[in-house]
């Protein structure tokens, strides 16, 4: 008897433990891709025109279900959930427990619904037959003749659904009109990004024509969606590239379409982090006047800094790494001599394919005015220590342990890397032919 009081205790407690926190759980599938792990989601919130993971929630491998329990700070607030490019909103509090089956452009939202995750689940169904064309291979092959009468229908609807959202939470009513007015853009777009197109512009659905023609990007809160930049970025792109057809890079026509000061400077930052330029020096100088806030300023001055790195004729920036006894070597002590930087790893077969070649090379141009500096991003020191000593590798040879300027400044994603700079400090190749290519010593030579 006693045994069986405690065992229901011990259950009550845990019961009680449990309805402390807020849990999802369900199901998520998708097509396989060859940029998307699909054996995982995640649960994200809004940061700066996109948005982070706050968990990462594996999928079972025989169902894709899953279930999450929700810390604290992912809860009383617009959190979203699913693949890293198909997501759904959710809205929970503490003790909720939700069940989620979706993906492939629709969610079923059920279980202990609140009032907030009710508005998304109506949402959800009503504009699932809009989201299915970005989202299935059925959908890519609708033709623009499915694609406009399904628009055309949801208008209305969706006008009607978004102003009567009244929930009681003022917070959320204010953030979720706005989400969901430009998630509904954001959808009606999607088609076109995937290469829906029309022969005439007047073939063109009134709602997009209108869209394109209208949207000026003044409304500060598209930077808090989400898909913000994204919406920006499939904006200008389907109106300047498909709606009229020009040429050009869109890097060059963003800026003059985003009229909020900050949002500007904002989308400008974020497509340098996101790396999406073709020339970064021109696009850092046509921009950085864009800069509005002090932070703004300081970040692409960054940018600037880094952009004019990789120019010919750009300031080196600085680096100091440790060789075997410990003594730390700055780039700026080799000030003078033409300095050739070997960005290698133990481990890496096509830099140790490249050694002999080097080696050949330090020693056709040995006693000239010129430093062969081979940094190491090996985590391993003592291998690479060992390796450096059995070869008997020339030059002088820099442990980064995968750190420092190389990997920030320089930013070396891949190797083998070489970088050649001048005896003046300054860029000769950001990213310089190999030695096994006989103008690699033809260019070194040109330097000293």
């Amino acid at each position: 008897m006693k045994k069986t009081v405690l065992s229901m205790l011990m259950l009550a407690f845990s019961a009680t433990g449990w309805a402390q926190h807020a849990t999802i759980n369900g199901k998520f599938i998708k097509e396989p891709t060859s940029t998307v792990n699909t054996s995982q989601i995640y649960l994200f919130k809004a940061d700066n025109g996109g948005y982070v993971p706050t968990a990462m929630i594996p999928l079972t491998r025989h169902d894709h279900s899953f279930q999450v329990q929700l810390a604290d700070s992912d809860l009383n607030v617009i959190r979203y959930i699913g693949f890293e490019d198909e997501i759904y909103p959710v809205y929970m509090r503490k003790g909720d427990t939700l069940t989620l089956n979706g993906g492939l452009g629709e969610i079923a939202y059920s279980g202990m619904v609140n009032t907030e995750n009710k508005v998304f689940a109506d949402w959800n169904k009503m504009v699932t037959p809009l989201r299915k064309y970005s989202y299935t291979k059925e959908g890519f092959k609708q033709s623009y003749n499915h694609y406009a009468p399904t628009l055309d229908s949801l208008i209305k609807p969706v006008e009607k659904f978004v102003n009567n959202i009244k929930t009681g939470n003022a917070k959320f009513d204010s953030d979720v009109k706005i989400l969901l007015t430009y998630s509904f853009r954001d959808d009606a777009l999607g088609p076109f990004a995937e290469g829906l197109g029309y022969s005439k512009r007047d073939q063109y659905p009134a709602f997009i024509a209108d869209l394109l023609k209208t949207e000026n990007f003044s409304n500060p809160q598209i930077w808090t969606l989400p898909f913000g930049y994204s919406y920006i970025q499939t904006i200008v792109f389907v109106k300047h590239y498909i709606y009229n057809s020009e040429n050009g890079f869109l890097e060059d026509i963003i800026a003059t379409e985003i009229t909020d000061p900050k949002m500007r400077a904002d989308y400008m930052l974020t497509l340098l982090e996101r790396g999406e330029y073709q020339h970064m020096a021109a696009f850092v100088k046509n921009n950085k006047q864009y800069m509005v806030t002090n932070e703004q300023k300081k970040k692409m001055k960054i940018f600037e800094k880094t952009a004019n790195l990789r120019e010919p004729g750009g300031e080196a920036i600085d680096f100091a790494y440790p060789d075997m006894n410990g003594k730390v070597h700055h780039l700026k002590d080799y000030r003078g001599k033409v300095v050739l930087v070997d960005l290698w790893a133990t481990w890496c077969k096509p830099c140790l394919a490249e050694q002999p070649a080097l080696e050949t090379l330090e020693k056709s141009l040995e006693g000239k005015n010129v430093v062969f500096i081979s940094i190491s991003i090996d985590t391993d020191k003592d291998k690479w220590k060992n390796m450096v000593e059995e070869k008997k590798l020339s030059g002088l040879h820099l442990y980064s342990n995968n750190q420092g300027s190389m990997m920030g400044d320089y930013e070396v994603r891949e190797i083998p890397r070489f970088i050649l700079i001048d005896k003046n400090g300054k860029m000769v190749s950001y990213n310089a032919i190999r030695p096994s290519d006989p103008k690699l010593k033809e260019l070194i030579e040109s330097k000293i």
